[in-house]
């Protein structure tokens, strides 16, 4: 593995809100579990691994609390992961592999907020703001029947 460079660890963290392989099937979690363990890891989620080790274990995060994801989020928690996945095979002598990178931390830009106003709303947490290239409508709060709130207008 090689360590993420400045540059991509820079694209990384437009997308990154603490949140990286795609992984397919598996367990999946409840809400409580995964915002207990979000919680748990906060620190670690949001902090730039030093070295290469340091990237194994920051990746070993984000796929633990992807297994107990729930539906809900975790297309958009794996989307992240494999922002951060990507980063971590930047060979930077190699132009292709920094732009695709680059083009992954874009990509991954509406699942970086996804993830963000899900923290927000379900688990209390804020692992701070999500910068973007592009912006990004937040997401509209939801109520019980499953439609969007009427808008007032101002008067």
């Amino acid at each position: 593995m090689r360590l993420v460079p400045p540059v991509i660890a820079s694209g990384a963290a437009l997308v990154a809100i603490g949140v990286l392989t795609a992984g397919c099937g598996g367990e999946t979690g409840d809400t409580a579990t995964f915002c207990g363990e979000v919680k748990a890891h906060a620190a670690e989620l949001v902090s730039s691994p030093k070295t290469l080790s340091e990237v194994d274990d920051f990746i070993g995060i984000y796929e633990r609390i992807d297994r107990v994801a729930p539906l809900e989020i975790q297309p958009h928690w794996q989307v992240l992961l494999l922002n951060y996945e990507t980063a971590n095979t930047v060979d930077p002598a190699k132009p292709e592999s920094v732009q695709k990178a680059l083009r992954q931390a874009y990509e991954s830009e509406k699942s970086a907020v996804k993830v963000h106003d899900f923290l927000l709303s379900h688990c209390n947490v804020d692992l701070g703001p999500v910068a973007t290239i592009v912006a990004q409508a937040p997401t509209p709060p939801s109520v019980p029947n499953g439609s969007v709130p009427p808008t007032t207008a101002p008067g």
